[in-house]
């Protein structure tokens, strides 16, 4: 899988990578995650 970073979808990956972010973050980053690749690929 391509790494992405900056912008909303590389911030999501770090969010979902982070062991330090909360299961409502994770969730969110997942879902903006999920559009994405919908989206794009």
């Amino acid at each position: 899988m391509t790494k992405h970073s900056g912008g909303k979808v590389g911030k999501a990956g770090k969010t979902l990578g982070s062991k330090t972010s909360s299961k409502k973050q994770k969730s969110k980053a997942g879902k903006t995650l999920k559009k994405h690749q919908d989206d794009k690929h």
